[in-house]
């Protein structure tokens, strides 16, 4: 039977900014035990914990940790560790809906490539 209302999926996978290759490889030899910083966004973990899976763009606070994932890979909890926790955080996820990844990746700029129906 024809459903009317169909379910829609949205996958959005971020994208990593651009390094110099050679810069990549020496932090993923020296500082990362051979982690790539790339392939670890793409498959949506985190490079310096094993903890992080299936990270998408409403696993972060902001927009300003969207983008530094994209930059460093960091989770939003190591990211934490690292940076500090501001006390002016909002206690709502205002991405808390069905199109919150799509919205979340298009005001960090970075747009959203692909659709899954």
């Amino acid at each position: 039977m024809f459903d009317p209302h169909p379910t829609y999926v949205i996958i959005a996978v971020m994208e990593p900014t651009y390094k110099n290759p050679q810069i990549d490889a020496l932090l993923s030899e020296i500082v990362f035990n051979g982690k790539d910083r790339v392939t670890c966004i793409k498959l949506g973990i985190c490079m310096t914990c094993d903890d992080a899976h299936d990270i998408i763009a409403t696993s972060f606070r902001d927009d300003v940790s969207r983008k530094e994932y994209a930059i460093s890979a960091m989770c939003q909890s190591c990211q934490d560790d690292v940076f500090g926790v501001s006390d002016l955080e909002p206690d709502e996820d205002p991405w808390d809906n069905q199109w919150a990844d799509d919205d979340a990746l298009g005001s960090a700029g970075m747009g959203t490539d692909e659709y899954y129906f």
